[in-house]
């Protein structure tokens, strides 16, 4: 009698072959998955970074800090275009998720910190400056939950040693 088909052996061979298969390709697919989300909150707090300039120099009304001191340009104030989810499938905070334009003698310094709300949870990247973000290691400075640390903006507080001579919130 000529039987087609697979016999039992064979079929607990192949599916013991997928299962190792599957062992190892899940946890590389979830890491490369992880990494691009991390490159999407650097690159979206970038581009915060890019808004806030064209803010700065399009609205004649900003004054830009003196020496020692910072302005504060809230998302909420920036074209939200681009802002629509985060990359976990969540929404940015628009009062935590800010610019901090600096003055050091006659530079300006550019900072950022994007934090996105998702299942309540946070996740995103704390305080950092546009020099840093340019790195290429620039996404390991993402943080979730507690390890994301959030400063709130006020008037008179220092951020990164700077005094906060205006926040920008519209």
């Amino acid at each position: 009698m000529n039987r087609k088909g697979f016999t039992l052996i064979e079929l607990l061979a192949t599916i013991a072959i997928l299962a190792l298969l599957m062992l190892v390709a899940v946890p590389n697919v979830m890491s490369t998955i992880d990494k691009n989300k991390q490159n999407t909150y650097v690159e979206d707090a970038k581009r915060m970074i890019t808004l806030a300039e064209y803010e700065v120099r399009s609205n004649t009304s900003i004054e830009l800090p003196t020496s020692g001191r910072c302005i504060v340009i809230l998302l909420r104030a920036l074209d939200l275009t681009d802002f629509n989810e985060g990359p976990e499938g969540g929404s940015y905070d628009l009062d935590k998720s800010y610019v901090v334009i600096a003055r050091s003698g006659n530079n300006y310094i550019y900072m950022s910190t994007i934090v996105e709300n998702f299942d309540g949870n946070v996740r995103g990247i704390p305080l950092t400056t546009r020099d840093n973000l340019n790195k290429e290691n620039a996404r390991t400075k993402v943080a979730t939950g507690s390890d994301l640390s959030i400063i709130t903006p006020r008037v008179g507080v220092k951020l990164s040693g700077y005094t906060v001579s205006k926040i920008i919130d519209t």
